[in-house]
């Protein structure tokens, strides 16, 4: 199994230099969209005070090429911003408000572009459902500054709310875009555990079954979103399937993301945190029981 992801804190100094860069750029970007925001409300709130001493009427604060009105646009404009680089996610941790801007495919992936997508597709066959989609759009925008200085309160709401939107999906399509978006132990279980197989813009899931065990081939982030947890989200989700439906996972640890030595014990790290056996001395073999089977193996 190859994967660019490990589950630690230090996962970027584990994965090598070039992983690392990438982390960090995004990092980078994500804080730099948030300074700009808070400029940006900052002026608002400047030229609110400036109004106010200068005895303006009211009504006069919102004319067209005023101060305020200004630093407002100026704000509004920037908004984007905050969900195209994934302001207000955890730095190594995959979530609601996770997701960034992926150079290789000139587009930004996050839970605001999902929305606006199931808007457009579902206003006519899912109106009422539609409608707690653009609650939610409005939600997430107002979240996201908030999570960025520290309101962990505000992203376990909207998490509850998107679990919730997920859950009563008009159908399998919409439900699997919205799962994208949740921590891999809250996505839903499907029916059939071969849907979780996927090549996309986002992770390569590679693997068969075999009467009670699922050959795990590879799990591989794209590469520009390593470093956000999303890896570590789906081999949950993979694993509490499996546990679902009574299924062994095995596998073989062959790494892509770098080439040393270091490589098959970062993932050999990376697998036992979410319990897999690894024997490192047969080439990297993992192999996971199912949480409804007691292994034997440990008695």
């Amino acid at each position: 199994m190859s994967e660019g992801q490990t589950p630690s804190a230090e996962a970027d100094s584990m994965q090598g230099p070039a992983v690392a860069e990438r982390a960090g750029e995004l990092l980078q970007r994500r804080q730099q969209a948030l300074c700009n925001y808070l400029d940006a409300s900052a002026d608002i709130a400047g030229a609110r005070i400036r109004t106010n001493l200068t005895g303006w009427q009211r009504w006069a604060r919102h004319l067209p090429g005023s101060p305020l009105a200004r630093a407002t646009a100026r704000r509004d404009a920037l908004v984007r911003d905050l969900a195209v680089h994934g302001v207000g996610a955890d730095d190594h941790r995959w979530g609601a408000l996770s997701g960034g801007f992926v150079r290789s495919l000139g587009t930004a992936l996050c839970l605001e572009d999902t929305l606006s997508d199931l808007t457009l597709r579902y206003s006519a066959d899912a109106p009422s459902w539609t409608r707690r989609v653009r609650a939610l759009s409005r939600t997430v925008e107002a979240a996201r500054p908030l999570a960025a200085v520290g309101d962990r309160a505000v992203v376990a709401d909207l998490t509850e709310e998107l679990l919730e939107l997920t859950r009563g999906a008009p159908d399998e399509a919409a439900r699997k875009q919205l799962s994208d978006h949740l921590p891999g132990v809250l996505r839903p279980v499907p029916f059939d555990i071969e849907s979780l197989r996927r090549s996309d813009a986002l992770v390569e899931v590679v693997f068969d079954i075999y009467a009670d065990t699922v050959k795990l081939d590879n799990i591989t982030v794209n590469p520009e979103l390593r470093g956000t947890g999303l890896g570590t989200a789906v081999l949950q989700h993979l694993c509490r399937a499996a546990d679902a439906h009574h299924l062994y996972i095995v596998g073989q640890l062959v790494p892509t993301f770098r080439d040393d030595d270091s490589a098959v014990p970062i993932l050999a790290r990376w697998c036992r945190h979410h319990g897999f056996a690894v024997n490192e001395r047969l080439g990297g073999r993992i192999a996971r029981t199912p949480a409804s089977i007691p292994d034997t193996a440990t008695r």
